[in-house]
């Protein structure tokens, strides 16, 4: 017989889904220790592979890694590797999702635009390095033609360094340890000031019209 205390992850689960601000506010980080330690390890690996391809925020399984697994370096191990996995899965439902709209517009003599090879590294940087939601980063990039190549060479480690900044946060909320939280807040501060600044450079290059 299964214990009871072994599903309460789901109702919480059907809730980040519906309102994930709702969710958060709900329940208090000694409650958010009990949800997390009741999700079996295969379903958050399940869900944290799958539901950021469907719109459910990647940073809420950044935060929750390290109350699921047992060490904060397997902890930003596996949301590097799941998050790898989302972004391909993202990738390939966004290019099979794009072939009605493709024909569509060739019935009526349109077509979407394509990012030409010698563009798309420029752009795919341009749109990792920006502040827009990581699955419409990921589903514009699917769109506009990027090649896989290019798409997860960029996007992953950009993503990882984001990853490992939020699981250390994440794991700092949980064990009240501020090393923890300074080395999260440091890493993200960086990874984000490195990007922003790379954005502007990327756009300085650009040639004037």
């Amino acid at each position: 017989m299964p214990r009871p205390r072994a599903f309460l992850w789901l109702p919480l689960l059907a809730l980040l889904m519906a309102d994930p601000a709702l969710a958060l506010e709900s329940i208090s980080t000694a409650d958010a220790q009990d949800w997390l330690a009741a999700i079996p390890l295969w379903a958050f690996l399940l869900a944290f592979t799958v539901l950021p391809a469907l719109g459910m925020p990647m940073s809420l399984f950044y935060f929750a890694a390290g109350a699921v697994l047992p060490t904060p370096a397997i902890a930003v191990t596996v949301a590097i590797a799941c998050m790898a996995v989302n972004m391909a899965l993202s990738y390939w439902v966004a290019r099979w999702l794009a072939r009605p709209l493709h024909w569509l517009l060739r019935r009526r003599g349109r077509r979407l635009p394509r990012l030409s090879d010698r563009a798309q590294w420029r752009v795919i940087v341009l749109l990792r390095a920006s502040p827009m939601p990581y699955l419409m980063q990921s589903w514009l990039l699917a769109l506009g033609g990027a090649r896989f190549l290019p798409y997860m060479a960029i996007g992953v480690p950009v993503q990882a360094a984001v990853a490992a900044g939020l699981v250390l946060m994440g794991q700092s909320l949980l064990d009240g340890n501020a090393t923890w939280l300074v080395l999260g807040v440091v890493t993200v501060l960086l990874v984000q000031g490195a990007l922003g600044s790379l954005r502007k450079r990327l756009r300085s290059d650009e040639p004037a019209v």
